[in-house]
Protein backbone atom coordinates (compact mmCIF):
# COMPACT_ATOMS: atom_id res chain seq x y z
CA UNK A 1 0.00 0.00 0.00
CA UNK A 2 1.31 3.35 -1.22
CA UNK A 3 2.18 5.58 1.74
CA UNK A 4 -0.02 8.88 1.11
CA UNK A 5 1.91 12.33 -0.38
CA UNK A 6 2.81 14.78 2.48
CA UNK A 7 1.46 17.95 1.00
CA UNK A 8 4.07 20.22 0.65
CA UNK A 9 3.98 24.03 2.26
CA UNK A 10 3.18 25.90 -0.94
CA UNK A 11 0.35 25.88 -3.08
CA UNK A 12 0.09 22.92 -5.69
CA UNK A 13 -0.48 23.36 -9.22
CA UNK A 14 -3.23 21.28 -11.18
CA UNK A 15 -2.90 20.80 -14.52
CA UNK A 16 -5.53 18.73 -16.05
CA UNK A 17 -5.86 15.64 -14.12
CA UNK A 18 -2.33 15.28 -12.02
CA UNK A 19 -0.93 17.65 -9.50
CA UNK A 20 2.36 18.49 -9.58
CA UNK A 21 4.71 20.17 -6.28
CA UNK A 22 7.60 21.72 -7.58
CA UNK A 23 10.49 22.94 -4.85
CA UNK A 24 13.07 25.94 -5.52
CA UNK A 25 15.72 26.44 -3.19
CA UNK A 26 15.90 30.37 -2.26
CA UNK A 27 19.56 30.12 -2.11
CA UNK A 28 19.70 29.67 -6.19
CA UNK A 29 18.19 33.23 -6.72
CA UNK A 30 21.57 34.82 -5.62
CA UNK A 31 24.07 32.40 -7.03
CA UNK A 32 25.99 33.97 -10.06
CA UNK A 33 25.90 30.94 -12.19
CA UNK A 34 22.13 30.86 -11.55
CA UNK A 35 21.17 34.77 -12.09
CA UNK A 36 23.82 35.87 -14.57
CA UNK A 37 22.74 33.76 -17.40
CA UNK A 38 18.79 34.14 -16.63
CA UNK A 39 18.73 37.96 -15.35
CA UNK A 40 21.86 40.17 -15.88
CA UNK A 41 22.84 38.29 -18.98
CA UNK A 42 19.60 39.01 -20.68
CA UNK A 43 18.79 42.39 -19.19
CA UNK A 44 19.22 45.24 -22.04
CA UNK A 45 19.33 49.22 -21.29
CA UNK A 46 19.17 51.92 -23.83
CA UNK A 47 19.74 55.53 -23.40
CA UNK A 48 18.32 56.57 -26.49
CA UNK A 49 15.71 54.44 -28.98
CA UNK A 50 16.98 52.55 -31.68
CA UNK A 51 19.99 54.25 -31.28
CA UNK A 52 23.30 52.52 -29.51
CA UNK A 53 25.07 55.02 -27.04
CA UNK A 54 28.09 54.51 -25.11
CA UNK A 55 26.83 52.74 -21.77
CA UNK A 56 24.22 50.73 -23.12
CA UNK A 57 23.51 47.26 -22.13
CA UNK A 58 23.20 45.35 -25.52
CA UNK A 59 24.34 42.78 -27.68
CA UNK A 60 27.72 44.63 -29.20
CA UNK A 61 26.80 47.64 -30.69
CA UNK A 62 22.99 46.89 -31.94
CA UNK A 63 20.58 48.61 -30.36
CA UNK A 64 19.43 47.86 -26.98
CA UNK A 65 15.46 48.60 -27.68
CA UNK A 66 13.76 48.82 -31.10
CA UNK A 67 10.81 50.84 -31.77
CA UNK A 68 9.77 50.70 -35.27
CA UNK A 69 7.47 52.71 -37.41
CA UNK A 70 4.89 51.56 -39.66
CA UNK A 71 3.53 55.22 -40.76
CA UNK A 72 4.10 56.07 -44.32
CA UNK A 73 3.98 59.85 -44.98
CA UNK A 74 2.86 61.59 -48.17
CA UNK A 75 4.64 64.83 -48.99
CA UNK A 76 2.84 67.77 -50.71
CA UNK A 77 5.33 70.08 -50.84
CA UNK A 78 9.09 71.50 -50.80
CA UNK A 79 9.81 75.14 -49.72
CA UNK A 80 13.76 75.60 -51.10
CA UNK A 81 15.65 78.34 -49.52
CA UNK A 82 19.12 79.59 -51.27
CA UNK A 83 21.84 82.35 -50.93
CA UNK A 84 19.36 84.76 -52.20
CA UNK A 85 16.02 84.21 -50.93
CA UNK A 86 13.39 81.30 -50.11
CA UNK A 87 10.74 80.29 -52.18
CA UNK A 88 8.87 81.63 -49.30
CA UNK A 89 9.36 85.19 -48.23
CA UNK A 90 7.47 85.09 -45.34
CA UNK A 91 9.97 82.38 -43.63
CA UNK A 92 12.81 82.92 -42.24
CA UNK A 93 15.37 82.18 -44.64
CA UNK A 94 18.01 79.30 -43.93
CA UNK A 95 19.88 78.97 -47.66
CA UNK A 96 20.48 75.71 -48.53
CA UNK A 97 17.84 74.43 -46.31
CA UNK A 98 14.23 73.25 -47.49
CA UNK A 99 10.92 72.39 -45.65
CA UNK A 100 9.62 69.34 -46.90
CA UNK A 101 5.89 69.38 -45.53
CA UNK A 102 3.03 66.85 -45.39
CA UNK A 103 -0.56 66.56 -44.55
CA UNK A 104 -1.56 63.04 -44.40
CA UNK A 105 0.25 59.74 -43.55
CA UNK A 106 -0.73 56.07 -44.18
CA UNK A 107 -0.46 53.21 -41.57
CA UNK A 108 0.22 49.59 -42.82
CA UNK A 109 -1.55 47.53 -39.62
CA UNK A 110 -0.43 44.56 -38.43
CA UNK A 111 -2.69 42.78 -40.92
CA UNK A 112 -1.75 44.45 -43.83
CA UNK A 113 -4.10 46.67 -44.38
CA UNK A 114 -4.36 50.30 -44.91
CA UNK A 115 -5.80 53.12 -42.54
CA UNK A 116 -4.97 57.09 -43.00
CA UNK A 117 -4.28 59.97 -40.81
CA UNK A 118 -5.26 63.63 -42.14
CA UNK A 119 -4.59 67.03 -40.32
CA UNK A 120 -7.78 69.08 -40.68
CA UNK A 121 -7.11 72.58 -39.12
CA UNK A 122 -10.40 73.95 -37.78
CA UNK A 123 -10.41 77.04 -36.28
CA UNK A 124 -10.47 76.73 -32.66
CA UNK A 125 -10.26 72.40 -33.02
CA UNK A 126 -6.95 71.55 -32.95
CA UNK A 127 -7.62 67.75 -32.12
CA UNK A 128 -6.76 66.41 -35.70
CA UNK A 129 -3.55 68.45 -35.04
CA UNK A 130 -2.51 67.67 -31.80
CA UNK A 131 -3.34 63.64 -32.96
CA UNK A 132 -1.29 63.98 -36.19
CA UNK A 133 1.71 65.91 -34.40
CA UNK A 134 1.59 62.77 -31.71
CA UNK A 135 2.63 60.50 -34.26
CA UNK A 136 4.98 62.78 -36.92
CA UNK A 137 7.32 63.68 -33.83
CA UNK A 138 7.41 60.45 -32.68
CA UNK A 139 8.70 59.42 -36.31
CA UNK A 140 11.12 62.44 -37.00
CA UNK A 141 12.28 63.36 -33.77
CA UNK A 142 14.89 65.96 -34.04
CA UNK A 143 18.32 65.22 -35.38
CA UNK A 144 17.16 61.68 -36.88
CA UNK A 145 17.63 61.10 -40.47
CA UNK A 146 14.58 60.29 -43.02
CA UNK A 147 14.48 59.26 -46.31
CA UNK A 148 12.82 61.23 -49.45
CA UNK A 149 11.58 59.46 -52.68
CA UNK A 150 10.20 61.14 -55.48
CA UNK A 151 7.18 58.95 -56.96
CA UNK A 152 7.62 59.60 -60.55
CA UNK A 153 10.53 57.55 -61.43
CA UNK A 154 10.94 60.12 -64.58
CA UNK A 155 11.79 63.08 -62.47
CA UNK A 156 15.99 63.56 -62.55
CA UNK A 157 17.22 63.84 -58.54
CA UNK A 158 20.29 63.96 -57.11
CA UNK A 159 18.72 63.62 -53.58
CA UNK A 160 21.25 61.61 -50.79
CA UNK A 161 20.18 58.21 -49.31
CA UNK A 162 18.82 60.24 -46.08
CA UNK A 163 18.57 64.05 -44.22
CA UNK A 164 19.08 65.07 -40.84
CA UNK A 165 16.06 66.45 -39.16
CA UNK A 166 16.88 70.20 -38.05
CA UNK A 167 13.59 71.10 -36.85
CA UNK A 168 9.69 68.98 -36.80
CA UNK A 169 7.80 71.99 -35.17
CA UNK A 170 6.36 73.51 -38.27
CA UNK A 171 7.71 76.71 -40.12
CA UNK A 172 9.35 79.94 -39.00
CA UNK A 173 7.70 82.78 -39.80
CA UNK A 174 9.65 86.28 -40.09
CA UNK A 175 7.85 88.91 -37.20
CA UNK A 176 10.94 91.48 -36.31
CA UNK A 177 14.61 91.94 -37.28
CA UNK A 178 16.98 94.29 -35.53
CA UNK A 179 19.95 95.50 -37.59
CA UNK A 180 22.36 96.56 -33.86
CA UNK A 181 23.62 99.75 -34.06
CA UNK A 182 27.56 100.48 -33.77
CA UNK A 183 27.18 102.19 -30.52
CA UNK A 184 24.89 102.09 -27.39
CA UNK A 185 23.96 98.60 -27.19
CA UNK A 186 25.75 95.03 -26.14
CA UNK A 187 25.08 91.85 -26.40
CA UNK A 188 25.90 89.12 -24.11
CA UNK A 189 24.69 85.61 -22.76
CA UNK A 190 24.37 82.98 -20.51
CA UNK A 191 23.08 79.39 -20.37
CA UNK A 192 19.67 80.41 -19.74
CA UNK A 193 19.34 83.99 -21.73
CA UNK A 194 20.48 86.40 -24.24
CA UNK A 195 20.58 89.62 -22.89
CA UNK A 196 20.70 93.29 -24.75
CA UNK A 197 21.69 95.98 -22.46
CA UNK A 198 21.46 99.24 -24.20
CA UNK A 199 23.90 101.65 -22.65
CA UNK A 200 21.83 105.18 -22.46
CA UNK A 201 18.46 106.19 -24.67
CA UNK A 202 19.95 105.58 -27.16
CA UNK A 203 17.33 103.87 -29.90
CA UNK A 204 17.79 101.25 -32.66
CA UNK A 205 17.29 104.07 -35.15
CA UNK A 206 15.81 103.07 -38.68
CA UNK A 207 16.99 99.31 -38.13
CA UNK A 208 14.58 97.68 -36.71
CA UNK A 209 11.68 95.99 -39.15
CA UNK A 210 8.61 94.67 -38.76
CA UNK A 211 7.49 91.67 -41.43
CA UNK A 212 3.83 90.06 -41.56
CA UNK A 213 2.32 92.88 -39.46
CA UNK A 214 -1.14 90.52 -39.39
CA UNK A 215 0.65 88.26 -37.66
CA UNK A 216 1.69 90.65 -35.08
CA UNK A 217 -1.43 92.20 -34.71
CA UNK A 218 -2.70 88.59 -33.23
CA UNK A 219 -0.59 89.14 -30.06
CA UNK A 220 0.29 93.20 -30.10
CA UNK A 221 -2.82 95.14 -29.03
CA UNK A 222 -0.73 98.61 -28.90
CA UNK A 223 -1.35 101.66 -31.38
CA UNK A 224 0.64 100.74 -34.40
CA UNK A 225 1.47 104.35 -35.41
CA UNK A 226 4.80 104.65 -34.28
CA UNK A 227 6.01 102.59 -37.16
CA UNK A 228 6.33 103.82 -40.22
CA UNK A 229 5.68 101.70 -42.96
CA UNK A 230 8.22 98.64 -42.47
CA UNK A 231 10.79 100.26 -40.27
CA UNK A 232 10.87 102.05 -36.83
CA UNK A 233 13.22 104.48 -34.33
CA UNK A 234 12.71 102.37 -31.47
CA UNK A 235 14.48 101.88 -27.93
CA UNK A 236 14.47 98.30 -26.00
CA UNK A 237 11.91 99.11 -24.49
CA UNK A 238 9.65 99.36 -27.42
CA UNK A 239 11.22 96.48 -28.86
CA UNK A 240 10.27 95.06 -26.02
CA UNK A 241 6.99 95.61 -25.86
CA UNK A 242 6.52 93.64 -29.11
CA UNK A 243 8.01 90.63 -27.55
CA UNK A 244 5.88 90.37 -23.84
CA UNK A 245 2.77 90.33 -25.38
CA UNK A 246 3.41 87.58 -27.29
CA UNK A 247 4.07 85.40 -24.32
CA UNK A 248 2.00 86.93 -21.46
CA UNK A 249 -1.48 87.68 -23.67
CA UNK A 250 -0.78 85.41 -26.73
CA UNK A 251 0.43 81.79 -25.53
CA UNK A 252 -0.03 81.46 -21.66
CA UNK A 253 -3.97 81.43 -21.77
CA UNK A 254 -4.07 79.06 -25.34
CA UNK A 255 -5.04 75.74 -24.92
CA UNK A 256 -2.78 74.99 -28.26
CA UNK A 257 0.81 76.23 -28.35
CA UNK A 258 2.07 74.70 -31.22
CA UNK A 259 1.59 77.19 -33.16
CA UNK A 260 2.71 80.26 -30.80
CA UNK A 261 6.31 79.52 -29.86
CA UNK A 262 9.11 82.44 -30.60
CA UNK A 263 12.65 81.83 -31.97
CA UNK A 264 15.75 83.94 -32.41
CA UNK A 265 18.20 83.86 -34.96
CA UNK A 266 21.95 85.20 -35.01
CA UNK A 267 22.47 86.63 -38.34
CA UNK A 268 24.50 88.56 -41.02
CA UNK A 269 22.54 91.25 -43.03
CA UNK A 270 23.19 91.95 -46.27
CA UNK A 271 23.56 95.96 -46.78
CA UNK A 272 20.69 98.46 -45.53
CA UNK A 273 17.62 96.78 -45.44
CA UNK A 274 15.30 98.20 -48.58
CA UNK A 275 11.83 99.25 -47.80
CA UNK A 276 9.58 97.80 -47.49
CA UNK A 277 11.64 94.81 -46.30
CA UNK A 278 10.75 90.61 -46.68
CA UNK A 279 13.71 89.94 -44.18
CA UNK A 280 15.58 87.55 -47.05
CA UNK A 281 18.59 90.41 -45.87
CA UNK A 282 18.58 88.33 -42.86
CA UNK A 283 20.74 85.12 -42.85
CA UNK A 284 21.16 82.91 -39.65
CA UNK A 285 24.85 82.09 -39.31
CA UNK A 286 25.69 78.47 -39.59
CA UNK A 287 28.25 77.57 -37.05
CA UNK A 288 29.98 74.47 -39.19
CA UNK A 289 31.43 77.37 -41.18
CA UNK A 290 34.47 78.83 -40.31
CA UNK A 291 33.84 82.92 -39.22
CA UNK A 292 30.53 81.86 -37.45
CA UNK A 293 31.40 80.52 -34.22
CA UNK A 294 33.91 81.29 -31.64
CA UNK A 295 37.50 80.84 -33.17
CA UNK A 296 39.10 77.27 -32.73
CA UNK A 297 35.33 76.14 -32.34
CA UNK A 298 32.83 74.15 -34.55
CA UNK A 299 29.15 73.45 -33.68
CA UNK A 300 27.69 70.50 -35.90
CA UNK A 301 24.76 69.98 -34.16
CA UNK A 302 22.17 68.41 -36.57
CA UNK A 303 19.73 70.91 -34.67
CA UNK A 304 18.56 74.22 -35.12
CA UNK A 305 21.13 75.78 -32.95
CA UNK A 306 24.09 74.73 -35.81
CA UNK A 307 22.08 77.50 -37.63
CA UNK A 308 22.25 79.97 -35.07
CA UNK A 309 18.99 79.78 -34.01
CA UNK A 310 17.16 78.98 -30.64
CA UNK A 311 13.78 78.66 -28.42
CA UNK A 312 12.76 81.94 -26.49
CA UNK A 313 10.70 81.35 -23.50
CA UNK A 314 10.02 84.82 -21.91
CA UNK A 315 10.91 88.34 -22.19
CA UNK A 316 11.71 90.65 -19.34
CA UNK A 317 12.92 94.03 -18.79
CA UNK A 318 15.42 95.41 -16.26
CA UNK A 319 16.24 99.24 -15.45
CA UNK A 320 19.49 100.96 -14.48
CA UNK A 321 21.12 104.04 -14.09
CA UNK A 322 20.09 107.26 -13.16
CA UNK A 323 17.04 108.96 -14.41
CA UNK A 324 13.75 107.54 -15.34
CA UNK A 325 13.13 104.97 -18.07
CA UNK A 326 14.45 104.25 -20.63
CA UNK A 327 17.72 105.97 -19.35
CA UNK A 328 19.03 102.58 -19.53
CA UNK A 329 17.63 99.19 -19.32
CA UNK A 330 18.32 95.25 -20.32
CA UNK A 331 16.54 93.30 -22.35
CA UNK A 332 16.45 89.15 -20.88
CA UNK A 333 15.57 86.45 -23.68
CA UNK A 334 15.09 83.41 -21.62
CA UNK A 335 15.74 80.44 -23.83
CA UNK A 336 14.85 76.35 -23.92
CA UNK A 337 17.89 74.66 -22.15
CA UNK A 338 16.32 71.81 -25.50
CA UNK A 339 19.48 72.10 -27.01
CA UNK A 340 22.04 72.06 -24.29
CA UNK A 341 24.13 75.15 -22.62
CA UNK A 342 26.95 75.44 -25.23
CA UNK A 343 25.65 74.56 -28.56
CA UNK A 344 25.14 78.04 -29.72
CA UNK A 345 27.88 80.48 -30.18
CA UNK A 346 28.15 82.99 -27.17
CA UNK A 347 29.37 86.42 -28.58
CA UNK A 348 32.34 87.53 -26.85
CA UNK A 349 33.97 91.00 -26.52
CA UNK A 350 35.98 91.83 -29.90
CA UNK A 351 34.48 93.69 -31.82
CA UNK A 352 31.00 93.70 -30.01
CA UNK A 353 28.15 96.19 -31.00
CA UNK A 354 28.90 99.57 -28.66
CA UNK A 355 29.98 97.26 -25.98
CA UNK A 356 33.02 97.16 -24.06
CA UNK A 357 32.95 93.73 -23.07
CA UNK A 358 29.83 91.15 -22.22
CA UNK A 359 29.89 88.42 -20.02
CA UNK A 360 32.26 86.51 -22.12
CA UNK A 361 35.75 88.06 -22.36
CA UNK A 362 38.34 84.91 -22.28
CA UNK A 363 40.40 84.92 -25.64
CA UNK A 364 39.48 81.52 -26.57
CA UNK A 365 35.60 82.63 -27.06
CA UNK A 366 35.48 86.09 -29.22
CA UNK A 367 33.20 87.47 -31.40
CA UNK A 368 32.70 85.54 -34.66
CA UNK A 369 33.87 87.03 -37.69
CA UNK A 370 30.99 86.78 -40.07
CA UNK A 371 28.53 88.32 -36.93
CA UNK A 372 29.46 91.38 -37.48
CA UNK A 373 27.86 94.19 -35.08
CA UNK A 374 25.16 91.72 -35.16
CA UNK A 375 21.57 91.25 -36.65
CA UNK A 376 19.22 89.55 -34.71
CA UNK A 377 15.82 88.15 -36.10
CA UNK A 378 12.92 87.00 -34.34
CA UNK A 379 10.00 84.36 -35.38
CA UNK A 380 7.60 82.27 -34.46
CA UNK A 381 6.37 78.91 -35.73
CA UNK A 382 3.53 78.16 -38.24
CA UNK A 383 2.51 74.52 -37.54
CA UNK A 384 -1.07 74.07 -39.53
CA UNK A 385 0.99 72.13 -42.12
CA UNK A 386 3.31 69.74 -40.49
CA UNK A 387 6.51 70.40 -41.83
CA UNK A 388 10.49 68.91 -41.46
CA UNK A 389 13.30 71.41 -42.02
CA UNK A 390 16.10 69.81 -43.72
CA UNK A 391 19.53 70.19 -44.87
CA UNK A 392 18.50 69.68 -48.76
CA UNK A 393 19.20 72.25 -51.33
CA UNK A 394 16.25 71.89 -53.54
CA UNK A 395 17.80 73.36 -56.59
CA UNK A 396 20.91 70.99 -56.43
CA UNK A 397 19.04 68.19 -55.14
CA UNK A 398 15.23 68.24 -57.41
CA UNK A 399 16.41 70.28 -60.19
CA UNK A 400 12.68 68.83 -62.19
CA UNK A 401 11.09 69.59 -59.16
CA UNK A 402 8.74 66.59 -57.36
CA UNK A 403 6.74 65.86 -60.45
CA UNK A 404 2.94 65.62 -60.22
CA UNK A 405 2.71 62.27 -58.74
CA UNK A 406 4.15 63.30 -55.16
CA UNK A 407 7.06 62.17 -52.63
CA UNK A 408 6.53 60.06 -49.87
CA UNK A 409 8.97 60.96 -46.25
CA UNK A 410 10.04 57.60 -44.44
CA UNK A 411 10.91 57.51 -40.99
CA UNK A 412 14.25 56.51 -40.14
CA UNK A 413 12.77 53.67 -38.17
CA UNK A 414 10.21 52.19 -40.87
CA UNK A 415 9.09 48.59 -40.13
CA UNK A 416 11.56 46.51 -42.51
CA UNK A 417 7.88 45.01 -43.37
CA UNK A 418 6.84 48.07 -44.82
CA UNK A 419 9.94 49.14 -46.49
CA UNK A 420 9.76 45.94 -48.06
CA UNK A 421 6.85 46.28 -49.32
CA UNK A 422 6.64 49.98 -49.80
CA UNK A 423 5.17 49.90 -53.61
CA UNK A 424 2.82 47.49 -52.77
CA UNK A 425 1.58 49.55 -49.84
CA UNK A 426 1.54 52.92 -51.61
CA UNK A 427 -0.38 51.55 -54.49
CA UNK A 428 -2.27 49.87 -52.32
CA UNK A 429 -3.41 53.17 -50.63
CA UNK A 430 -4.20 54.69 -54.11
CA UNK A 431 -1.06 56.58 -54.33
CA UNK A 432 -0.61 57.33 -58.61
CA UNK A 433 2.45 55.28 -59.58
CA UNK A 434 1.49 54.14 -62.49
CA UNK A 435 1.36 50.54 -62.25
CA UNK A 436 0.10 47.97 -64.38
CA UNK A 437 -0.18 45.60 -61.42
CA UNK A 438 0.49 45.90 -57.43
CA UNK A 439 3.48 43.52 -56.97
CA UNK A 440 2.82 40.30 -54.76
CA UNK A 441 3.41 40.95 -51.02
CA UNK A 442 6.84 39.84 -49.24
CA UNK A 443 6.55 38.74 -46.35
CA UNK A 444 10.07 37.99 -44.88
CA UNK A 445 9.79 40.03 -42.54
CA UNK A 446 5.96 40.25 -41.63
CA UNK A 447 6.94 38.66 -38.22
CA UNK A 448 9.44 40.81 -36.95
CA UNK A 449 8.48 42.98 -33.98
Amino acid sequence: MAHPQTPPTFNPVITGSDEYSVELNDANITAKAWKSSRYDGSKTETAVLNQYSEGDISVGKTTAVQKYSRNIYLGNGVIGMEENGGEDNNLVNFPNFSYITTLKYITVNGDNTISTDIVESKPDDFNSRRGFYRSFYEDFPIKSPCKVIINDVSIKTNLKDSYEIYFNGGQLQNIIGIKMPPTGFQISDTDSFYKITQNNEAKFSANVLFFNQNELREFYTGSMEEIEGDTANLTILEVNSFIEPFFKDYKTPSNYVGDKRMFLSFCTQSGIPQIPSNGNEFTPLRTNIEGSAPAGEIYNTKNLAEISTIEIMSSSLDYFGSGTPPAGDVLHLVKTPLFGSNQIYKPGSTGQAGGTGGINTTPTNPQPTNFATGSLLISRTEDATPSLLINLPKNEHLPDGIGEKGFVIMPDNLHPHVKKNLIHFLAKAGVSLDLDTIPALDTTFERLS
